[in-house]
Protein backbone atom coordinates (compact mmCIF):
# COMPACT_ATOMS: atom_id res chain seq x y z
CA UNK A 1 0.00 0.00 0.00
CA UNK A 2 1.36 3.43 -0.94
CA UNK A 3 1.90 6.15 1.68
CA UNK A 4 -0.98 8.28 0.40
CA UNK A 5 -3.29 5.25 0.58
CA UNK A 6 -2.21 4.60 4.19
CA UNK A 7 -2.89 8.23 5.11
CA UNK A 8 -6.31 8.09 3.45
CA UNK A 9 -7.28 4.95 5.39
CA UNK A 10 -6.53 6.55 8.77
CA UNK A 11 -8.28 9.74 7.72
CA UNK A 12 -11.34 7.64 6.92
CA UNK A 13 -11.21 5.96 10.32
CA UNK A 14 -10.96 9.37 12.03
CA UNK A 15 -13.95 10.66 10.07
CA UNK A 16 -15.98 7.55 10.93
CA UNK A 17 -15.10 7.95 14.61
CA UNK A 18 -16.43 11.52 14.60
CA UNK A 19 -19.61 10.34 12.88
CA UNK A 20 -20.10 7.57 15.43
CA UNK A 21 -19.54 9.91 18.37
CA UNK A 22 -22.03 12.36 16.89
CA UNK A 23 -24.80 9.76 16.99
CA UNK A 24 -28.21 11.30 16.35
CA UNK A 25 -27.03 14.87 16.79
CA UNK A 26 -26.70 17.13 13.79
CA UNK A 27 -23.20 18.19 12.77
CA UNK A 28 -24.03 21.76 13.80
CA UNK A 29 -25.35 20.67 17.19
CA UNK A 30 -22.26 18.62 17.95
CA UNK A 31 -19.97 21.44 16.83
CA UNK A 32 -21.65 23.77 19.30
CA UNK A 33 -21.55 21.14 22.06
CA UNK A 34 -17.80 20.83 21.51
CA UNK A 35 -17.40 24.58 21.86
CA UNK A 36 -17.03 25.68 18.24
CA UNK A 37 -18.92 28.47 16.53
CA UNK A 38 -18.41 27.07 13.04
CA UNK A 39 -19.60 23.70 11.77
CA UNK A 40 -16.20 22.09 12.34
CA UNK A 41 -17.73 18.60 12.62
CA UNK A 42 -18.80 18.75 8.98
CA UNK A 43 -15.18 19.28 7.95
CA UNK A 44 -13.97 16.51 10.24
CA UNK A 45 -16.44 14.01 8.86
CA UNK A 46 -15.44 14.96 5.33
CA UNK A 47 -11.83 14.16 6.25
CA UNK A 48 -10.70 17.78 5.98
CA UNK A 49 -8.95 19.84 8.69
CA UNK A 50 -8.77 17.05 11.29
CA UNK A 51 -7.78 18.35 14.75
CA UNK A 52 -4.63 17.63 16.75
CA UNK A 53 -5.16 14.45 18.76
CA UNK A 54 -4.83 16.21 22.12
CA UNK A 55 -7.34 18.89 21.12
CA UNK A 56 -9.77 16.21 19.98
CA UNK A 57 -9.54 14.42 23.33
CA UNK A 58 -10.08 17.71 25.16
CA UNK A 59 -13.18 18.52 23.14
CA UNK A 60 -14.88 15.11 23.33
CA UNK A 61 -14.66 15.29 27.13
CA UNK A 62 -17.68 17.60 26.71
CA UNK A 63 -19.74 14.64 25.47
CA UNK A 64 -18.60 12.34 28.26
CA UNK A 65 -15.52 10.65 26.77
CA UNK A 66 -12.84 10.41 29.49
CA UNK A 67 -9.34 10.34 27.96
CA UNK A 68 -7.77 9.13 31.21
CA UNK A 69 -10.15 6.17 31.42
CA UNK A 70 -9.46 5.43 27.78
CA UNK A 71 -5.71 5.16 28.34
CA UNK A 72 -6.17 3.05 31.48
CA UNK A 73 -8.37 0.64 29.57
CA UNK A 74 -5.91 0.50 26.66
CA UNK A 75 -2.95 -0.28 28.96
CA UNK A 76 -4.92 -2.52 31.32
CA UNK A 77 -3.51 -0.34 34.12
CA UNK A 78 -2.89 3.34 34.86
CA UNK A 79 0.19 4.45 32.89
CA UNK A 80 2.82 6.18 34.99
CA UNK A 81 2.84 9.35 32.88
CA UNK A 82 -0.77 10.11 33.88
CA UNK A 83 0.63 11.17 37.25
CA UNK A 84 2.52 13.98 35.49
CA UNK A 85 0.32 14.98 32.57
CA UNK A 86 -3.38 15.50 31.97
CA UNK A 87 -4.60 12.68 29.74
CA UNK A 88 -5.79 15.06 27.02
CA UNK A 89 -2.63 17.18 26.96
CA UNK A 90 0.00 17.28 24.19
CA UNK A 91 2.54 16.03 26.75
CA UNK A 92 0.42 12.94 27.43
CA UNK A 93 0.17 12.20 23.71
CA UNK A 94 3.96 12.45 23.41
CA UNK A 95 4.43 10.10 26.39
CA UNK A 96 1.92 7.68 24.88
CA UNK A 97 3.82 7.70 21.58
CA UNK A 98 7.09 6.98 23.35
CA UNK A 99 5.46 3.96 24.98
CA UNK A 100 4.17 2.80 21.60
CA UNK A 101 7.59 3.12 20.04
CA UNK A 102 9.34 1.27 22.89
CA UNK A 103 12.84 0.25 21.75
CA UNK A 104 12.05 0.32 18.04
CA UNK A 105 14.45 2.62 16.12
CA UNK A 106 12.80 5.90 15.14
CA UNK A 107 13.43 5.28 11.46
CA UNK A 108 11.69 1.92 11.54
CA UNK A 109 8.82 3.26 13.64
CA UNK A 110 8.33 6.16 11.22
CA UNK A 111 8.43 3.85 8.22
CA UNK A 112 5.73 1.62 9.71
CA UNK A 113 3.51 4.68 10.15
CA UNK A 114 4.20 5.98 6.66
CA UNK A 115 5.78 9.17 8.04
CA UNK A 116 9.22 10.74 7.83
CA UNK A 117 11.68 10.29 10.65
CA UNK A 118 12.09 14.01 11.39
CA UNK A 119 8.35 14.57 11.92
CA UNK A 120 7.96 11.48 14.11
CA UNK A 121 10.97 12.53 16.19
CA UNK A 122 9.31 15.89 16.90
CA UNK A 123 6.05 14.15 17.84
CA UNK A 124 7.90 11.89 20.26
CA UNK A 125 9.52 14.84 22.01
CA UNK A 126 6.33 16.91 22.06
CA UNK A 127 7.80 19.66 19.87
CA UNK A 128 5.01 19.03 17.36
CA UNK A 129 1.57 17.52 17.86
CA UNK A 130 0.12 14.79 15.61
CA UNK A 131 -3.37 15.19 14.25
CA UNK A 132 -5.99 12.55 14.95
CA UNK A 133 -5.41 10.45 11.82
CA UNK A 134 -1.63 10.68 12.35
CA UNK A 135 -2.02 9.39 15.90
CA UNK A 136 -3.98 6.46 14.52
CA UNK A 137 -1.16 5.60 12.11
CA UNK A 138 1.35 5.68 14.97
CA UNK A 139 -0.81 3.48 17.21
CA UNK A 140 -0.97 0.86 14.48
CA UNK A 141 2.78 1.17 13.87
CA UNK A 142 3.42 0.64 17.57
CA UNK A 143 1.69 -2.72 17.86
CA UNK A 144 -1.27 -3.03 15.47
CA UNK A 145 -3.70 -2.01 18.23
CA UNK A 146 -5.69 0.80 16.62
CA UNK A 147 -8.96 -1.13 16.87
CA UNK A 148 -8.34 -1.62 20.62
CA UNK A 149 -7.74 2.11 21.06
CA UNK A 150 -10.96 2.95 19.23
CA UNK A 151 -12.77 0.45 21.47
CA UNK A 152 -11.72 2.57 24.46
CA UNK A 153 -13.66 5.47 22.93
CA UNK A 154 -16.66 3.80 21.30
CA UNK A 155 -17.89 0.43 20.02
CA UNK A 156 -15.71 -0.24 16.92
CA UNK A 157 -18.65 -1.96 15.23
CA UNK A 158 -20.02 1.53 14.62
CA UNK A 159 -17.08 2.27 12.30
CA UNK A 160 -17.56 0.51 8.95
CA UNK A 161 -13.84 0.41 8.21
CA UNK A 162 -12.91 -1.27 11.51
CA UNK A 163 -16.02 -3.36 12.24
CA UNK A 164 -14.83 -6.57 10.48
CA UNK A 165 -11.39 -6.38 12.14
CA UNK A 166 -13.00 -5.87 15.57
CA UNK A 167 -15.29 -8.88 15.19
CA UNK A 168 -12.34 -11.05 14.12
CA UNK A 169 -10.18 -9.73 16.96
CA UNK A 170 -12.83 -10.45 19.57
CA UNK A 171 -13.17 -14.02 18.29
CA UNK A 172 -9.40 -14.50 18.40
CA UNK A 173 -9.18 -12.95 21.86
CA UNK A 174 -11.93 -15.22 23.18
CA UNK A 175 -10.02 -18.20 21.80
CA UNK A 176 -6.82 -17.06 23.54
CA UNK A 177 -8.65 -16.63 26.86
CA UNK A 178 -10.59 -19.88 26.66
CA UNK A 179 -7.99 -22.12 24.98
CA UNK A 180 -4.52 -20.67 25.66
CA UNK A 181 -2.72 -23.37 23.67
CA UNK A 182 -4.46 -22.16 20.52
CA UNK A 183 -2.29 -19.03 20.68
CA UNK A 184 0.86 -21.13 20.93
CA UNK A 185 -0.26 -23.18 17.92
CA UNK A 186 -0.54 -19.96 15.90
CA UNK A 187 3.00 -19.03 16.92
CA UNK A 188 4.22 -22.47 15.79
CA UNK A 189 2.58 -21.95 12.41
CA UNK A 190 4.74 -18.82 11.98
CA UNK A 191 7.93 -20.90 12.10
CA UNK A 192 9.91 -21.09 8.88
CA UNK A 193 9.48 -24.87 8.68
CA UNK A 194 5.71 -24.42 8.70
CA UNK A 195 5.76 -21.53 6.23
CA UNK A 196 8.36 -22.75 3.75
CA UNK A 197 9.05 -26.37 4.64
CA UNK A 198 7.27 -29.63 5.38
CA UNK A 199 5.92 -28.58 8.78
CA UNK A 200 2.40 -27.58 9.71
CA UNK A 201 0.81 -30.98 10.27
CA UNK A 202 -0.63 -32.26 13.55
CA UNK A 203 2.31 -34.46 14.55
CA UNK A 204 4.79 -31.71 13.73
CA UNK A 205 2.85 -29.12 15.75
CA UNK A 206 2.64 -31.39 18.80
CA UNK A 207 6.41 -31.93 18.73
CA UNK A 208 7.22 -28.24 18.32
CA UNK A 209 5.13 -27.34 21.38
CA UNK A 210 5.71 -30.40 23.55
CA UNK A 211 1.99 -31.09 23.98
CA UNK A 212 -0.14 -34.21 23.62
CA UNK A 213 -2.45 -34.99 20.70
CA UNK A 214 -5.65 -34.23 22.62
CA UNK A 215 -4.49 -30.74 23.64
CA UNK A 216 -3.46 -30.03 20.05
CA UNK A 217 -6.78 -31.23 18.61
CA UNK A 218 -8.66 -29.02 21.04
CA UNK A 219 -6.53 -25.99 20.09
CA UNK A 220 -6.86 -26.61 16.35
CA UNK A 221 -10.62 -27.02 16.60
CA UNK A 222 -10.86 -23.70 18.42
CA UNK A 223 -8.74 -22.03 15.73
CA UNK A 224 -10.88 -23.52 12.96
CA UNK A 225 -14.11 -22.44 14.61
CA UNK A 226 -12.85 -18.87 14.98
CA UNK A 227 -11.52 -18.74 11.43
CA UNK A 228 -7.89 -18.34 12.42
CA UNK A 229 -6.51 -21.38 10.59
CA UNK A 230 -7.40 -23.39 7.52
CA UNK A 231 -6.35 -26.95 6.72
CA UNK A 232 -5.18 -28.14 3.32
CA UNK A 233 -3.70 -31.54 2.55
CA UNK A 234 -3.09 -32.26 6.22
CA UNK A 235 -1.23 -29.00 6.90
CA UNK A 236 -2.53 -25.95 8.76
CA UNK A 237 -2.02 -22.35 7.79
CA UNK A 238 -3.01 -19.11 9.58
CA UNK A 239 -5.69 -17.13 7.78
CA UNK A 240 -4.52 -13.71 9.04
CA UNK A 241 -2.28 -11.91 11.49
CA UNK A 242 -2.00 -13.86 14.72
CA UNK A 243 -1.20 -10.95 17.05
CA UNK A 244 -3.79 -10.71 19.83
CA UNK A 245 -3.58 -8.28 22.77
CA UNK A 246 -5.09 -9.98 25.82
CA UNK A 247 -4.54 -7.33 28.49
CA UNK A 248 -7.82 -5.47 27.98
CA UNK A 249 -9.70 -7.78 30.38
CA UNK A 250 -7.61 -7.73 33.61
CA UNK A 251 -9.31 -10.72 35.24
CA UNK A 252 -9.03 -13.00 32.21
CA UNK A 253 -5.53 -11.72 31.52
CA UNK A 254 -4.59 -12.80 35.04
CA UNK A 255 -5.84 -16.30 34.31
CA UNK A 256 -3.76 -16.39 31.13
CA UNK A 257 -0.66 -15.35 33.05
CA UNK A 258 -1.39 -18.09 35.57
CA UNK A 259 -1.74 -20.65 32.76
CA UNK A 260 1.62 -19.85 31.18
CA UNK A 261 3.37 -19.54 34.53
CA UNK A 262 1.99 -22.98 35.40
CA UNK A 263 3.24 -24.29 32.04
CA UNK A 264 6.73 -23.02 32.86
CA UNK A 265 6.48 -24.60 36.34
CA UNK A 266 5.43 -27.94 34.83
CA UNK A 267 8.42 -27.88 32.47
CA UNK A 268 10.74 -26.98 35.37
CA UNK A 269 9.46 -29.90 37.44
CA UNK A 270 9.88 -32.22 34.46
CA UNK A 271 13.52 -31.17 34.12
CA UNK A 272 13.04 -29.55 30.72
CA UNK A 273 15.86 -27.34 29.39
CA UNK A 274 15.39 -23.62 29.95
CA UNK A 275 16.50 -20.68 32.04
CA UNK A 276 14.79 -20.91 35.44
CA UNK A 277 15.80 -18.95 38.50
CA UNK A 278 14.67 -17.08 41.58
CA UNK A 279 15.94 -14.78 44.32
CA UNK A 280 14.39 -13.96 47.68
CA UNK A 281 15.90 -10.75 49.01
CA UNK A 282 15.56 -7.83 51.42
CA UNK A 283 15.23 -4.47 49.69
CA UNK A 284 13.91 -0.95 50.31
CA UNK A 285 10.59 0.15 48.84
CA UNK A 286 12.30 2.77 46.58
CA UNK A 287 14.71 0.13 45.29
CA UNK A 288 11.86 -2.30 44.65
CA UNK A 289 10.26 0.41 42.49
CA UNK A 290 13.58 0.77 40.68
CA UNK A 291 13.66 -2.98 40.10
CA UNK A 292 10.16 -2.82 38.63
CA UNK A 293 11.31 -0.12 36.22
CA UNK A 294 14.30 -2.26 35.23
CA UNK A 295 11.94 -5.18 34.72
CA UNK A 296 9.70 -3.09 32.43
CA UNK A 297 12.73 -2.01 30.39
CA UNK A 298 13.86 -5.64 30.21
CA UNK A 299 10.46 -6.71 28.88
CA UNK A 300 10.56 -3.90 26.30
CA UNK A 301 13.95 -5.12 25.09
CA UNK A 302 12.67 -8.68 24.84
CA UNK A 303 9.66 -7.53 22.83
CA UNK A 304 11.90 -5.51 20.50
CA UNK A 305 14.10 -8.57 19.83
CA UNK A 306 11.04 -10.73 19.21
CA UNK A 307 9.57 -8.16 16.81
CA UNK A 308 12.83 -7.99 14.82
CA UNK A 309 13.42 -11.76 14.70
CA UNK A 310 13.35 -13.53 11.32
CA UNK A 311 13.62 -17.16 10.21
CA UNK A 312 11.93 -18.29 13.40
CA UNK A 313 12.55 -21.94 14.25
CA UNK A 314 11.20 -22.31 17.81
CA UNK A 315 8.34 -21.08 20.01
CA UNK A 316 9.57 -19.48 23.21
CA UNK A 317 7.84 -18.89 26.53
CA UNK A 318 8.87 -15.98 28.75
CA UNK A 319 7.51 -15.57 32.28
CA UNK A 320 8.61 -13.04 34.85
CA UNK A 321 7.58 -12.20 38.41
CA UNK A 322 8.65 -9.45 40.80
CA UNK A 323 6.63 -8.86 43.96
CA UNK A 324 6.62 -7.74 47.55
CA UNK A 325 5.85 -10.90 49.55
CA UNK A 326 3.82 -8.80 51.99
CA UNK A 327 1.34 -7.84 49.26
CA UNK A 328 -1.12 -10.72 49.29
CA UNK A 329 -4.86 -10.97 48.80
CA UNK A 330 -7.24 -12.24 51.45
CA UNK A 331 -7.72 -15.37 49.36
CA UNK A 332 -3.99 -16.12 49.55
CA UNK A 333 -4.08 -15.89 53.36
CA UNK A 334 -7.15 -18.10 53.73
Amino acid sequence: MQVDEVSASYTRVAAELVRALRGRRSQTALSKRLGYRSNIVQRWEAGRSLPPASSFLQRIARIGVDAGACFERFYGRRPDWLAEHAADSPQAIAAFLRDLRGKVPIGEFAQRAGKNRYTVSRWLTGQKHPRLHELFALIEAGGRRLVDFIACLIDPRRLPTLAPAWVQLERAREAAYGKPWSHAVLRALELKTARRGPGGGSAWLARRLGIDAATLRDALETLRQTGQVAARRGRYRPTGNGDVETGSDPLRARELKAHWTQTALDRLRAGSPGLFGYAVFAVSKPDLRRLRQVQLEYVQQINAIIAASHDEDCVGLFCTQLLDLADVSENALA
